[in-house]
């Protein structure tokens, strides 16, 4: 009787060993859910093709002596390639959208767990898609960021940008697509557009004062176009001016300059109201 106690009490399982066995049982099922998962979005996600960025492209025609007479398109875009873009231009746009687009591979983790922490926490600050990812989701996935919708959203963009644009584009030609496909308001698609329509010149003549404006336009081109709002273009502008000298880009005097040019512009348009 007793040695047929003692056999029972041994057979018995300890708690810590039940917990232990549910955790595994948990972490082997997670695991499979997180396969499944990655499957689904690599499977779902659509394939990435440079020609596809653009809806439409403008068609300049030209009279017998060489002169532009009209354009033909349904949106106003001109392409310009890396090399025709001024570095101040590719400066105020990287310190301002991707402060390490140069280092990553189209996920910058850092920034991305910083991002996905604040949102668990309640406290969502964004700013997690990279110059990749922001090609992508504004041309093949969507801007949809809630629910399991968002969630595999990102995913989607993180897999593309790393595995479809990344790994087959050079960091030049990524820039070459996010600055030619944005819409940049007043009807302006490309930055090229955008230059010719707010300063009536090319994008490579532009200065520090007028990247800052084309940079800021990016986040929201509606509420920072210049011809309609241009006290919060001008807090925009400021805003970039501010990221690139925290990344290094301009020096202080070179961004205190650009901020004594606006001050010293506001004041003419207090004095002289109809300039």
């Amino acid at each position: 009787l007793f040695y047929g106690k003692e056999t029972k009490e041994k057979k018995k399982m300890p708690i810590w060993k039940k917990i232990l066995f549910v955790l595994l049982c948990l972490f082997i099922l997670g695991m499979l859910a997180m396969g499944v998962f990655f499957y689904y979005v690599v499977k779902s996600s659509p394939e990435f093709s440079k020609d596809k960025l653009y809806e439409s492209q403008t068609s300049i025609l030209l009279d017998k002596d060489g002169r532009e007479f009209a354009k033909i398109g349904e949106k106003n875009r001109e392409i310009v390639t890396y090399d025709e873009l001024p570095e101040v231009l590719v400066d105020a746009i990287v310190a301002t959208e991707d402060a390490r687009f140069f280092m990553h591979n189209g996920l910058d983790a850092p920034r991305f767990l910083k991002a996905s922490t604040s949102y668990i926490t309640g406290n969502n600050i964004g700013g997690a898609s990279t110059l990749t990812m922001q090609v992508v989701k504004n041309h093949y996935t969507s801007t949809t960021s809630s629910g399991i919708e968002g969630i595999i959203r990102k995913f989607t963009d993180i897999y593309m940008s790393i595995f479809q644009v990344e790994k087959k584009y050079t960091k030049e030609e990524i820039i070459e697509f996010y600055v030619n496909s944005n819409n940049l308001g007043a009807g302006s698609y490309g930055v090229e557009q955008a230059c010719l329509t707010y300063f009536n010149k090319s994008c490579k003549h532009i200065n520090l004062s007028e990247a800052s404006i084309i940079a800021g336009l990016f986040q929201a081109p509606s509420q920072y176009n210049p011809f309609i709002n241009p006290d919060k273009t001008e807090i925009r502008r400021k805003t970039v001016l501010n990221l690139m000298l925290r990344h290094g880009y301009i020096t202080k005097e070179e961004r205190e300059a650009i901020f004594n040019l606006i001050d010293e512009a506001k004041i003419l348009l207090d004095d002289f109201p109809l300039l």
